[in-house]
């Protein structure tokens, strides 16, 4: 039914942010938007990972991301993939993340104990996934991509393992460093990080930043030794009530691509060479490089399925969308409920009986 009376584009463009944001985050982008319009920043086409090159098949849902920076965000109606209809060129991308990244982003130019921990958390969680259908004393290297102060490498670092990850942003490396953490600047580094060197690599919401993902994931595939393993954690658009309850806090100018879904992964890993061992609609994945695996560049990420899920993801969006609006999300919901119980005094009993 909402199929009907929401269209697309849902999120117009009007500059106007969902999140709250700080002085430097509007600082920050405002130094983002000047070096666009001056042309320092620059865009190229980004065209889909299925081949599509027919642009009556893309959708336009959102014209800006949650910081209400313009970028127009199309569904491809081929595939289910949503993705940025033009991306910042290769130097642009890195100057960006270099230079604005991290302090629109997180909203601070130094990382905190509290940003550390809470990767520290997230890390605690991949430990335990890895822990549950690997072996964990087969894995003695681990290396994380975009690792940000290093703090999801934290438990493998404190197992005894060999942890080492990279990222651009100079000042979250330092903090990490201070840890004790092996991390260094930049793009991944084959001196520093060999080819066949890494029984576990982790891409933890890294991969929809990529700029051209089969042939960076080929690369990085490079790095695993064979029968090892990769991690890979993306937005999955069927988790949005569970995590950003609003569809939009997905949408950033960031990701290249925006929403992923577990069938279409299955789908991409797959065609790269790559066993699944574990994948959910989280779009959490452990997967397993063969022995006899191959560089796989041309390819096209696509079968005869991925039209269906196109229109499932469609109405998921919308109806997302309309939840947030009437606020009936299960976030608004546990909100209200917890309200209702304060009102009433009930909430310290309830909280006892609980056991919190």
């Amino acid at each position: 039914m909402f199929n009907n009376f929401i269209k697309f584009p849902i999120w117009k463009k009007d500059g106007n942010a969902i999140v709250d944001l700080n002085d430097l985050q509007k600082n920050q982008i405002s130094n983002f938007l000047k070096k666009v319009t001056s042309g320092e920043y620059k865009f190229v086409t980004n065209p889909c990972l299925c081949g599509n090159v027919d642009e009556t098949q893309d959708i336009l849902v959102a014209e800006k991301d949650r910081f209400g920076i313009p970028c127009d965000n199309v569904l491809c109606k081929k595939c289910g993939m949503i993705r940025l209809k033009e991306r910042l060129d290769d130097y642009s991308t890195a100057e960006f993340y270099k230079n604005e990244y991290r302090d629109i982003y997180v909203g601070k130019e130094q990382a905190s104990d509290n940003f550390f921990n809470s990767q520290a958390e997230r890390g605690q969680t991949f430990y335990e996934l890895v822990n549950k259908y690997v072996d964990i004393s087969e894995i003695k290297t681990v290396f994380e991509i975009g690792c940000g102060a290093g703090g999801i490498l934290y438990p493998f670092h404190e197992d005894g393992k060999k942890v080492s990850g990279c990222d651009f942003g100079e000042k979250y490396l330092k903090f990490g460093q201070s840890k004790g953490l092996d991390l260094y600047q930049g793009e991944i580094d084959v001196d520093k990080t060999p080819k066949k060197s890494q029984d576990l690599v982790i891409l933890s919401h890294v991969m929809e930043h990529f700029n051209e993902p089969i042939k960076t994931m080929n690369e990085i595939i490079e790095l695993i030794a064979n029968e090892k393993y990769l991690l890979v954690e993306v937005p999955g658009i069927f988790d949005i009530k569970k995590t950003y309850f609003n569809p939009i806090l997905y949408f950033q100018n960031a990701h290249v691509h925006n929403y992923y879904y577990y069938y279409y992964l299955k789908v991409f890993f797959e065609s790269l060479g790559l066993k699944v061992v574990y994948g959910n609609e989280r779009c959490t994945f452990i997967l397993q490089k063969p022995t006899n695996w191959i560089i796989q560049n041309d390819i096209f990420i696509y079968d005869k399925n991925m039209s269906s899920w196109a229109e499932k993801i469609e109405k998921e969006l919308k109806k997302n969308y309309l939840l947030h609006v009437l606020k009936l999300n299960p976030f608004y919901l546990k909100v209200g409920f917890v309200k209702t119980l304060d009102k009433l005094g009930l909430k310290k009993i309830v909280k006892k009986l609980l056991g919190r």
